[in-house]
């Protein structure tokens, strides 16, 4: 038993940078994680230094390692936000700063794009209604604000991307992180050659896309060096960190949908086969191609979720723990005396608190953020529901948020329906280790490496007095105010900051 392999899965998140070796079971054997090195060189400018990147990577890699044997290491993978990205030259070098998702550089191009092609051109296609937080768009700004770079290029890489390619020496993407660029053809599995024409990009620029799991190299032995991994171990195609983290928590097939509670947030909800509306169809859902091959997925997202939690606890008072601002949440009433909370924070996006009185103080702001952020959360899987026509059966819950026990129980509330909080630690680090491992040759499949899981979950019932309160908000008031307050806010956007 103690000889079995391990497999590392690594996760570069948008806060942190975490390494952790699990078991086949999934059980962590050892683990480690730095903060994210982020730059932010001008307002709404977030970026990241490559070289930093890769080190912090290399670091934690090597802190979990000493923890273990590491040649029992069999196999890994690397899991990450979506839409950062950098450009490299023929010899891997970067040549500018990797772009965060969040990053707002490239407002100017989304909006030209919006102008020009309005929302739903190309959606059939990619599967995505435009959001200025698509490689696309950071690649026009590339293309437009630093030609230098862009002409020097030999190839766009994701972050999961770049850290394989500092292990292995590969450059490749798997297509649910090609999904994320807007310039993928979900139905064919390619890139889309005439949405990159529309673009006015180079598709000489765009990595091999391959589904997640595919053996894209091994370990080289200057990679070794650095992180203290074994020379040859097998390295998979990792993927957007949503995917991986449902992957772990066998959200991967039709009927459990996943809520992924990090620094954003995800509605993600599984589809055995691509099923994009038409184009008269509303907008706002996003499909893409699950890390598992040959399936799907729609999702739609809170892009400032946990970023929220923080900003709020900051401005509200209570510091940088946020304990404290949830214990005060607690001692507030369901509703927070009418207080209401659109949790839009990102690029392009605004927030706000509204039905404000004098009775609200920081304990009931507290409150409506949570419950803002279910509102949203609600509103985001209900136009899942609508776009494919499935009702999940089941909800699970990982991430960050999902070990508060305030905001999982404000989420059935408003939900009206159970939910499960999967026993895992790291999500998106075990997804990845779990494509290592399909990657090294340990799994016949996916979901035979998930039916080896064992992960417990604890089942959270929404209570029925606080569920009817939420109702009765939630289609009276929040479902008609968040759209006024969104065009109020395009308009104020428009005026500037």
């Amino acid at each position: 038993m103690g000889a079995d392999p391990l497999l590392l899965g690594i996760d570069v998140g948008t806060t942190n940078c975490k390494a952790l070796v699990f078991d086949r079971a999934g059980r962590a054997w050892a683990s480690a994680s730095a903060p994210t090195p982020a730059r932010r060189p001008r307002p709404g400018w977030v970026e990241y230094d490559p070289e930093a990147l890769w080190q912090t990577v290399a670091a934690v890699v090597r802190q979990a390692l000493g923890q273990i044997d590491p040649a029992r290491v069999s196999g890994l993978a690397v899991a990450s936000m979506a839409e950062a990205g950098l450009l490299v030259d023929r010899a891997g070098q970067p040549l500018h700063p990797i772009i965060s998702w969040e990053d707002s550089r490239s407002d100017d191009q989304y909006r030209r794009w919006l102008d020009r092609f309005g929302r739903a051109a190309f959606t059939p296609t990619v599967g995505n209604p435009p959001n200025s937080i698509f490689g696309v768009f950071k690649l026009q700004w590339l293309r437009d604000q630093a030609p230098a770079a862009y002409a020097a290029a030999a190839r766009w890489l994701h972050v999961s991307d770049y850290i394989a390619f500092r292990l292995c020496g590969a450059q490749a993407t798997d297509y649910s992180l090609a999904t994320r660029t807007m310039l993928f053809d979900l139905a064919r599995l390619r890139w889309a050659d005439d949405v990159i024409a529309a673009a006015g990009l180079r598709a000489d620029l765009l990595p091999d896309p391959v589904p997640g799991g595919a053996r894209i190299g091994v370990v080289t032995p200057g990679a070794a060096r650095e992180t203290g991994l074994p020379a040859g171990v097998a390295v998979g195609a990792g993927g957007h960190d949503h995917s991986c983290g449902a992957l772990a928590a066998g959200a991967h097939a039709e009927g459990v949908a996943l809520a992924s509670m990090g620094t954003a947030e995800a509605a993600f909800v599984p589809l055995d086969a691509l099923r994009i509306p038409g184009p008269d169809a509303p907008a706002g859902c996003s499909f893409g191609a699950h890390v598992v091959g040959g399936t799907y997925y729609a999702a739609k997202a809170t892009h400032s979720a946990g970023a929220a939690v923080a900003w709020a606890s900051q401005a509200l008072g209570f510091g940088a723990a946020i304990d404290r601002m949830e214990a005060a949440a607690a001692q507030a009433p369901a509703g927070s005396r009418g207080a209401l909370f659109l949790p839009r924070l990102a690029p392009i996006d605004r927030g706000a608190f509204a039905g404000l009185t004098a009775a609200a103080g920081p304990a009931e702001l507290a409150r409506a953020v949570y419950e803002g952020l279910a509102y949203e959360w609600r509103q985001h899987l209900e136009a899942i529901e609508r776009a494919v026509g499935a009702r999940p059966a089941t909800i699970r819950l990982i991430g960050g948020g999902a070990r508060s026990a305030l905001w999982v129980q404000i989420k059935a509330d408003v939900l009206g329906r159970p939910l499960q909080v999967v026993e895992i630690s790291e999500g998106a680090a075990l997804g990845a280790a779990l494509l290592g491992g399909l990657a090294a040759g340990e799994y016949p499949s996916l979901a035979a490496a998930v039916a080896e899981l064992r992960l417990g979950a604890a089942a959270v019932a929404p209570d029925p007095a606080r569920a009817e309160l939420y109702e009765r908000r939630y289609q009276q008031v929040y479902r008609r105010l968040a759209p006024a307050l969104a065009e109020l806010h395009q308009a104020l956007g428009a005026l500037g900051d």
